[in-house]
């Protein structure tokens, strides 16, 4: 049985899948933050501290910017291996707090949504490495 060579820039319609899931999810955090306190937290008075606000704005600026960036290695998947690493190492790590956050009660079903949607996430960027690294028939 033959492998098929590796193509990267068949990978591009996933990094710019990511980039609109990052950018959408900051989007809609930033842009309609009551909303996102009760559907992220279920809990619409998450957000009512000063300190809360702005911990939850940089959270999100920076998946936001991790979208962009996303953005940037779908066009050209040839380069960029190292932030294609960060970005599997970041979803995974996120995945696995808001897993656990969903577990203790501290977040809803959106957090749940989003966990699950990185890990698939963390999951095709590590194959998208472990491919660009296998040696060539």
């Amino acid at each position: 049985m033959t492998q098929s060579a590796f193509d990267p820039v068949r990978y591009r319609p996933l990094f710019y899948l990511a980039a609109a899931w990052n950018l959408v999810a900051a989007g809609v955090a930033l842009g309609f933050p009551g909303f996102h306190s009760q559907t992220f937290f279920a809990d619409p008075g998450a957000l009512a501290t000063p300190a809360a606000v702005l911990n939850t704005r940089i959270a999100w600026l920076t998946v936001g910017f991790f979208g962009v960036g996303y953005w940037i290695v779908a066009r050209d998947p040839r380069k960029n291996h190292a932030l294609i690493l960060i970005a599997a190492l970041g979803k995974t790590s996120v995945g696995f707090l808001w897993l656990a956050a969903y577990q203790a009660q501290t977040v809803g079903l959106l957090a749940l949504a989003g966990a699950l949607g990185d890990l698939v996430f963390a999951g095709c960027f590590g194959l998208f490495l472990l491919r660009a690294r296998a040696p060539r028939a």
